[in-house]
C-alpha cells in the first residue's frame, strides 16, 4: 500500500509545480513575451532600477532583467552600472549617478531608433546602424541634442556641461546641435557645451578618463561585453529561469504550500537569505514563491531480538 500512495503522490506533486510555474509567468509582463519592441534594462552591479518621476520619488530597484515601459526613466546609483538593450540590439551602457528617460522605439523612413533624454550622468551608446541604412537615436540634454545614425561614443551630462565622445564614428553619424550650431564628429574626437552655450572641441583623450571613473566601458569595440555585460550576454536572472529553478528544488516531494503575488511591474531578486535564494522582488512589485518538501522517506521498523533458547532448540518461558 506505502508504494502505491507514492504513485500517486508523485504525479499529484509534478501538476501542482507546474500550475504554480505556470501562474506566476502569467502574472509577469514580459515573462513570455517576445522582444518586440520592448526596452530591457540590466542590472550589470550595485543599485540600478527604474522610476515614473524624474525625482525619483518612485524608485524601484532591479535586480536581473526589467522590460522598461515607454517614457520611464532608468536610474543607476554610487558606484553602480546598468545596461539598456534596444529591440534593434543597440546598446546603452549607463555609469553610476546617472538617470535617463526613454522613449518609444520606432521604426520610421528615418531608421530604427528612440530618443533618450539624459538628466544627468554619464553613459556609452553602441547604436548598431541597420543593413542599407542609418539609426536615428536622439539623446537629449538641457544645453545639447545629439543624433546618432550608428556609432559607438561616450556622453555625460554632469554640472550642466554635457560632453559628447567618438570612439568609433564614421562620417556624419553623429551630429551635435547646440545655440543654433551643428557640430559632426569624427572618430577620437570631443565637444563639451557649457550651460551658457559655449562650445569646446578637442581631442577625445582629454575627457575618457572621466567616464573611465563614472564606470562606463570606454571601448571602441561593437559587443555586448564591451558594453558592460557578462560574456555569456545574461546580465542577472530572467524571470522563467527563477521559477523554473525554484520549481526543480521541490522536485520529489510534495509541495506543502505555493505563494504568490504580482504588481504590473516586477523583478527578480536573488540575493541569498540565511543561505536560501530569495525569489521575492523589491518595490518594484514581488514573484514570491514559497514552499517546503515533505520528507516521506518510508520509516524502517528494527527486527525483534531473538529469544534465548533453552535445551532442544526450545524457547525458554
Amino acid at each position: 500500500m506505502p508504494r502505491l500512495l507514492c504513485r500517486f503522490r508523485a504525479p499529484r506533486a509534478i501538476a501542482a509545480i507546474a500550475l504554480a510555474g505556470g501562474f506566476l509567468l502569467a502574472l509577469l509582463p514580459g515573462g513570455t513575451n517576445a522582444a518586440g519592441n520592448s526596452k530591457q534594462l540590466q542590472h550589470v552591479r550595485g543599485d540600478i532600477g527604474y522610476q515614473t518621476a524624474a525625482a525619483g520619488t518612485d524608485y524601484k530597484p532591479v535586480f536581473g532583467k526589467f522590460d522598461l515601459p515607454d517614457d520611464d526613466f532608468a536610474a543607476t546609483h554610487a558606484q553602480s552600472a546598468a545596461v539598456l538593450a534596444m529591440p534593434d540590439s543597440s546598446l546603452v551602457s549607463l555609469g553610476e549617478n546617472t538617470t535617463v528617460q526613454v522613449g518609444a522605439f520606432n521604426t520610421t523612413a528615418a531608421g530604427p531608433g528612440s530618443t533618450i533624454t539624459v538628466n544627468g550622468g554619464s553613459l556609452r551608446f553602441d547604436i548598431r546602424r541597420p543593413q542599407g541604412g542609418t539609426a536615428n537615436y536622439r539623446f537629449v540634454t538641457n544645453t545639447s541634442a545629439v543624433g546618432v545614425r550608428g556609432t559607438v561614443g561616450l556622453l555625460s551630462f554632469v554640472n550642466g556641461v554635457t560632453t559628447v565622445g567618438c570612439l568609433q564614428c564614421a562620417a556624419d553619424s553623429v551630429t551635435v546641435t547646440a545655440g543654433g550650431q551643428t557640430v559632426s564628429l569624427v572618430t577620437g574626437q570631443f565637444i563639451a557645451v557649457s550651460a551658457s552655450g559655449a562650445i569646446t572641441t578637442g581631442a577625445l583623450s582629454a575627457v575618457v578618463g572621466s567616464f573611465s571613473a563614472a564606470g562606463v566601458p570606454v571601448s571602441a569595440e561593437a559587443s555586448a561585453v564591451a558594453a558592460g555585460l557578462p560574456a555569456a550576454g545574461a546580465a542577472g536572472i530572467s524571470s522563467g529561469a527563477a521559477i523554473a529553478g525554484a520549481a526543480a528544488a521541490v522536485v520529489g516531494g510534495t509541495v506543502a504550500g505555493v505563494s504568490a503575488s504580482a504588481n504590473q511591474k516586477n523583478s527578480i531578486d536573488t540575493t541569498p537569505v540565511n543561505g536560501s535564494p530569495n525569489l521575492g522582488g523589491g518595490q518594484a512589485g514581488s514573484i514570491g514563491l514559497t514552499g517546503h518538501v515533505i520528507n516521506r522517506t518510508p520509516q524502517t521498523v528494527a527486527p525483534a531480538s531473538p529469544q534465548p533458547a533453552g535445551p532442544a532448540g526450545r524457547p525458554v518461558r
